[in-house]
Order: C-alpha cells, then structure tokens, then sequence
C-alpha cells in the first residue's frame, strides 16, 4: 500500500494486512497495533517517481478530496490570511495558474471579512480552490526544492 499521511502529506509505503484497500480509503498506520486492522509492516517512506501511473494519477485527486473534507481550515489558514510575500507577489499567485491580475481580484473579493467556505470562494473568484491547491502539494512533493512551501505552513490540519 502507499498511502498519505494526513499529518504532513508524506507518502508512506506499506504491507496489506487486508487486500480490500481500495483507493481514497482511510486506513490507521499509527503506532496502536489493535487498530492497524488494514496495514501490517511499515516499509519506509514512498518515491513519488517510483509510484505506478494510477498512483500518481491518483494522487492530486485524493489531495483534493482530503482539502474539500477539511475546508474550513484552508479557508481560515490559507485564503483568508494569504498576503504579498514580496513586493511583486501574492501569496495566491503560489497557485498553479493564478497570476496577479487574478490574486488582486481574488484579494479585492475576499475584503475585510474573508471568505465564509470554500463555496463561496469559488463562486466569487471563479476557481477551483480545492484542485489548486492540491495541484501545488502535488508539486511540492515531486520538487523538494519549491520555495515557499505551503504545505509546511498549513499541516498539520487543525479542522
């Protein structure tokens, strides 16, 4: 099994102890062996160029389902605290396709009071947040090296 921790989004790479894992389930990999009902031995941590095609498929499309499940964390960790990070950059602009013409809008929308859920979000600015973002973990975990990461700013999910 490789599967993503939702602490730290890091992929772990494990051995099934049930054969039924399907994809998107939640399993229990912590340290309480009575729990472990779908995973035995902890193999170590999982290459994302090493992953089959369906895995790395797979895998923004489970980022974002996790994202679309803890909403209200993003929306209050993420978009409605986002600011410039230089002169010449919005912390939006971190997302694939959102350029600064559409992070000042998305800034101009949000105003003083924020965004209210990630509905709204979408609606006004016209965006897919929930598949941005995932798309910019996927990239922060294919690139070790992108700067600034966000995931190392928004995890561990506290919703």
């Amino acid at each position: 099994i490789v599967a993503l921790g939702e602490s730290k989004m890091l992929l772990g790479r494990y051995v099934a102890k049930n054969s039924e894992v399907g994809v998107g389930d939640r399993i229990y990999v912590g340290v309480d062996n009575a729990r472990r009902v779908d995973v035995g031995e902890i193999l170590g941590m999982a290459r994302i160029d090493l992953l089959s095609n369906a895995a790395t498929s797979d895998l923004p499309l489970i980022m974002q389902i996790f994202i679309e499940e803890n909403s209200k964390h993003f929306i209050d960790a993420f978009f409605n605290r986002a600011g410039p990070i230089s002169l010449k950059q919005h912390a939006f602009e971190l997302l694939p396709g959102i350029g600064n013409k559409k992070a000042m809008q998305m800034v101009e929308q949000r105003g003083s009071s924020g965004f209210s859920d990630i509905e709204q979000l979408n609606e006004t600015c016209n965006i897919d947040s929930c598949e941005l973002l995932a798309k910019r973990f996927v990239n922060e975990i294919e690139d070790k090296t992108l700067q600034p990461r966000l995931s190392e700013l928004l995890f561990p999910v506290t919703a």
